[in-house]
């Protein structure tokens, strides 16, 4: 509607009222105020006006000082009026839904009074909401001074250097000079705490008194630089550092993939050390499970069935015996890819409920075969039962 149109609408709006006020009944209240239309009902007690097309009111006669009335022909030129202004209201109504039954026919959406292809509105959606947190969101710088939370030195020396913000979340606290870096990691790490307690079966347990407190370094450079005060050698170590006693982890933001992979591997230790407390973890254990949410699953595939198919994996009593990572890359990664296969094969295939079963029983000590049949009671006939069907599962 342009406005033009709205200007001539509102004159006429404008001179049907006057003219509906110039004919009507008045009724003047003790109040001082002045109601105009018509009687419809009148009383001893009350008295009820028509004040528009669709509407009543009712004034008790205490109310009312006086009242004037107009002649039927008069009544009659105000009826005219409202039944002209519920016509032209009708009009407008059928003109918008045709204007928007047209609109929606060619594929547009309605946004902020404009009418535009829906990608269009999810883009200018996107970017309001965008606009709006980082008009409102206000950065918590932190203060090493009041600091009083008991970190280890590699946090200190880090913390010493240059100004540092912190954003909290349910189970961390993301410390960071880059707020892009921030929001990335903060989202990640909830959905992979969340993710991990879930597939574990311990969901409703895994209550941190204390948060993970999580260290952003914002480039190699600072990154190598960290290193070498702490002691480590930058060509030996990637971009993440684990310090699982104190419950830090310090991470450089390299690629994607040290959050993709790395992150999940190790915040899995991380809460897994925590459900074990004091008990031991089997190494293939450990790893597999650590493996498992890093979700490499594919990689580890191909090089088991590799090895497989030429008789050269680990066996099961050897891996089930294994203290130490074994030497060399191939070997290593062969522990790896059995382990992590073990893991998802007791997951999917049993479900989750009976996987927190069996580590239960893990952790208070129990052998592998009595977990295992404590945990899985009829799904196997023996450990020789389990291994076919975990290698039927592996290259199938």
């Amino acid at each position: 509607m342009n406005m033009l149109r709205k200007l001539i609408l509102v004159m006429i709006y404008v001179l049907l009222a006057w003219g509906a006020d110039a004919f009507a009944d008045s009724v003047y209240l003790k109040n001082g105020n002045k109601i105009s239309g018509i009687i419809t009902k009148e009383s001893e007690d009350s008295v009820e006006v028509k004040i528009n097309i669709g509407a009543t009111v009712t004034f008790s006669k205490q109310d009312v000082d006086r009242i004037e009335r107009a002649s039927d022909d008069k009544h009659a030129k105000i009826q005219d009026a409202w039944e002209t202004e519920k016509s032209k209201r009708e009009v407008e109504e059928i003109t918008k839904d045709v204007f928007v039954e047209g609109q929606v026919e060619k594929g547009l959406v309605e946004y902020k009074g404009e009418w535009i292809m829906p990608e269009e509105k999810e883009r200018l959606q996107a970017a309001s909401i965008a606009k709006g947190f980082d008009k409102g969101y206000k950065e918590a710088r932190f203060s090493n001074r009041k600091d009083k939370t008991k970190r280890s030195d590699f946090a200190k020396q880090l913390l010493d250097k240059g100004n540092w913000f912190v954003k909290e979340t349910e189970n961390f606290s993301i410390f960071y000079r880059d707020l892009s870096q921030a929001k990335i990691v903060s989202d990640k790490a909830e959905y992979y705490f969340e993710k991990i307690a879930y597939d574990f079966g311990y969901e409703a347990e895994i209550k941190w008194d204390k948060k993970c407190q999580v260290y952003i370094v914002e480039n190699v450079d600072k990154w190598k630089g960290f290193l070498k005060d702490v002691g480590f050698n930058p060509a030996l170590v990637g971009g993440f550092v684990p310090n699982y006693g104190e419950r830090e982890m310090f991470l450089c933001t390299l690629s994607e993939a040290y959050l993709a992979v790395t992150f999940p591997h190790e915040l899995t230790h991380l809460i897994f050390s925590d459900i074990a407390g004091k008990s031991t973890i089997p190494l293939w254990l450990n790893e597999g499970l650590a493996n498992y949410e890093a979700s490499v699953t594919s990689l580890s595939n191909k090089l088991l069935i590799k090895y497989i198919k030429q008789g050269k994996h680990i066996l099961l009593g050897d891996l089930l015996r294994m203290a130490r990572y074994p030497d060399g890359k191939e070997m290593r990664e062969l522990f790896y890819a059995q382990s992590e296969k073990m893991v998802e094969f007791l997951i999917t295939q049993h479900g989750r409920k009976k996987f927190r079963k069996f580590c239960d029983l893990i952790l208070k000590d129990r052998s592998f075969r009595d977990a295992l049949f404590g945990a899985y009671k009829g799904a196997f006939e023996d450990i020789e039962d389990f291994n076919i069907k975990l290698v039927e599962y592996i290259v199938k």
